[in-house]
């Protein structure tokens, strides 16, 4: 298994560090035994068994009403999911109902480029919803700058990446990852899988989010009622001069320090999807440590890149079929149940809710463009799960309350 290994190391290593990483962040939901003693969820467990079943597939929905729908979504360089997953829909309700507009790769430092690509979407006069995912720094000002010539227009932005007030102020509804839950749940399942010390990488742009902070936080003060120890590590920032590689080669020697520092019960959580690939392939060819779960939740995301794992274009949007490929490319190397990830793909989860909203939306099936019980529903349909495998909150932290943010978390998948 080691000389096993050891290939699919020295064959992936250059390809990796040198690529730029594109991903697309409950309790377990009935549990069974792997050989290996791993748990995995009953619906991974299925996932071979009914291939047929993928995300893209999740919801049946029609466009009934008049107008069209424009995504808002990152290029398939810096966010392959956020763009297949719109692909996915412009194919099911035809490209005279969805239209496609990106925002671009270098968004830290094009903000009116932004801006500019969010006012040619909405100068099209059919188009009635504008959905953001995921909403980058610069996604509010470009929803605001809309809102001047097309207040009319229902704007969804998901996955914001500003601070609640910025977001909320400028869209009409919100949907992200509940960072505020996840802490805890992301510390609970390091334990669940046999941690004793939580590696936390992220840098000082991520650590500005107020989100990306909080959950962090929150994990931290979890591992302490746990008895593991919490140990920040300070990673370049992808944005900065050391680009996507920098980051991915600080990862790629790291890894087997903090293993050698920790031992083999160490688990990993980074921030940052561009850094998610080389975590995981540093752990799967040191054979030793855990990764519950990457930033942007997804079993897209990072893992085919990490382990060589080819993907058919049929299934780019199928995460059931992922799973499965997943648990059978680890048991290859035994190494089942030291990598999980939340079944449904945050940026697919967000996508396809918002997708839904609006077309019920525009079908007349909401209460005017904040309801958010018609928000609810469209994601218990969108993610194809029942409402007990999900979890729905308005945000609510700290005394402050928005009524239009709409917080989510999928059911966990072990791999």
């Amino acid at each position: 298994m080691k000389k096993m290994r050891h290939l699919v190391s020295v064959l992936l290593a250059v390809v990796l560090v040198l690529s730029l990483a594109a991903c697309g962040n409950k309790a377990d939901s009935g549990k069974t035994e792997t050989k290996g003693g791993a748990e995995q969820t009953k619906a991974s467990e299925g996932a071979k068994e009914d291939e047929s079943k993928g995300s893209e597939e999740s919801s049946v929905s029609e466009a009934n009403g008049e107008g069209k729908i424009g995504l808002m979504v990152g290029t398939v360089a810096i966010s392959e999911e956020e763009y297949r997953s719109a692909e996915a829909w412009q194919k099911q309700l035809g490209e005279d109902k969805v239209v496609i507009q990106t925002y671009p790769d270098n968004f830290m430092s094009e903000e009116e480029t932004t801006i500019s690509n969010m006012l040619s979407l909405v100068s099209d006069p059919d188009i009635k919803v504008v959905i953001f995912v995921q909403g980058v720094p610069g996604a509010s000002a470009a929803i605001s700058k809309a809102k001047e010539v097309r207040p009319d227009i229902l704007y969804i932005n998901g996955g914001p990446n500003e601070d609640p007030d910025v977001a909320c102020e400028a869209a009409d509804v919100c949907i992200d990852y509940d960072n505020y839950s996840a802490g805890a749940q992301m510390a609970d399942r390091a334990k669940e899988m046999g941690a004793e010390t939580l590696i936390y990488y992220s840098f000082p742009r991520h650590q500005g989010y107020e989100k990306v902070a909080y959950c962090g936080n929150q994990c931290e003060e979890r591992c302490k009622e746990l008895d593991i120890e919490f140990v920040r590590v300070t990673i370049p920032d992808p944005q900065s001069d050391a680009g996507t590689a920098g980051t991915q080669q600080f990862i790629i020697e790291d890894v087997p320090k903090e293993l050698a520092t920790y031992g083999p019960n160490t688990a990993f959580f980074d921030t940052n999807t561009m850094s998610t690939p080389a975590v995981i392939k540093a752990l799967y060819d040191a054979g030793e440590g855990i990764y519950m779960n990457p930033s942007q939740s997804s079993p897209f995301c990072g893992y085919a890149e990490a382990l060589g794992l080819s993907v058919p274009a049929d299934k780019t949007n199928d995460y059931q079929w992922m799973i499965g490929a997943l648990q059978e490319k680890l048991k290859e190397t035994e190494d089942n149940g030291r990598f999980s990830t939340r079944m449904i793909p945050t940026v697919v989860m967000e996508m396809n809710t918002a997708v839904e909203y609006a077309l019920a939306y525009l079908n007349g099936e909401t209460n005017g463009k904040v309801d958010m019980e018609a928000f609810k529903a469209a994601l218990i349909k969108a993610s194809g799960t029942d409402e007990s495998d999900i979890s729905f909150n308005t945000y609510d932290v700290n005394g402050v309350k928005y009524d239009n943010f709409a917080l989510v978390l999928g059911p966990w998948a072990m791999l």
